[in-house]
C-alpha cells in the first residue's frame, strides 16, 4: 500500500517545509478549522458545506482510504492545504478518479498545488486509474494553468453550469489527464 510512504516533507519555492500525508480521524477539528479560514469567494466552489461541523464530522466518521483519499498538507502541524483523490468502486468508470484541491491563500504561488496534484497523480498511477478529472471553477485561472502545466487537457465546458454569490452564471471546466 502506498500509505507507507507516508508522512512525506516537501518544500515550497519560497523555502518553506511542509508535512504531507493522510487526513486522519484526529484531524476533525483542525480540518474544520481550516476551511473556515478559507475566503467565502473559495468555499463557494466546493461541492458540500464546510463551515458546517456535521460535514466535517460525517467525512471522518465514514474516512475510508479506498473511497476517498485525502492528502493533508501541514505547516508545523497546521493544515494548509488538502487534496482528495475519489476513486469510483464499480462500474464503468472504475478506471477513473477525481481530484479536488483547496490550499491557504497565503502559500498559493508557491507550487504547493503542484505538488499535491502530481502527488495524487502518483497515487492514481499506483492504484491502477487511467484517468483523473478535475473540475475547475470558472474564475480559477491559476488552477487551469496548473493543471494544464502537469498534463490535463480541456474536454468539457459546461455553459452556465455554475452561479456565484450574485446568481451570475458562470461555465465550468471540465480537465482530464490519461495516465
Amino acid at each position: 500500500m502506498i500509505l507507507y510512504e507516508y508522512p512525506k516533507k516537501t518544500t515550497l519555492k519560497d523555502g518553506t517545509e511542509l508535512t504531507l500525508r493522510p487526513l486522519r480521524k484526529e484531524d476533525q477539528q483542525a480540518l474544520h478549522e481550516y476551511f473556515l479560514r478559507m475566503p467565502p469567494e473559495d468555499r463557494m466552489g466546493l461541492k458540500d458545506d464546510v463551515t458546517d461541523l456535521e460535514v466535517i464530522e460525517h467525512w471522518i466518521y465514514d474516512l475510508d482510504y479506498d473511497v476517498v483519499l485525502p492528502v493533508l498538507a501541514l505547516d508545523d502541524g497546521r493544515i494548509v492545504a488538502n487534496a482528495t483523490i475519489h476513486f469510483n468502486q464499480i462500474g464503468w468508470t472504475k478506471h477513473q478518479g477525481e481530484i479536488r484541491i483547496t490550499s491557504d491563500p497565503d502559500y498559493r504561488q508557491k507550487g504547493l498545488a503542484a505538488r499535491l496534484i502530481q502527488e495524487l497523480v502518483e497515487i492514481a498511477a499506483y492504484f491502477g486509474l487511467e484517468q483523473l478529472t478535475a473540475e475547475i471553477a470558472p474564475t480559477s485561472v491559476e488552477a487551469r494553468t496548473i493543471f494544464r502545466k502537469l498534463g490535463f487537457n480541456e474536454i468539457a465546458s459546461l455553459q452556465g453550469f455554475v452561479k456565484d454569490f450574485e446568481k451570475n452564471q458562470a461555465d465550468l471546466t471540465i480537465m482530464v489527464m490519461y495516465i
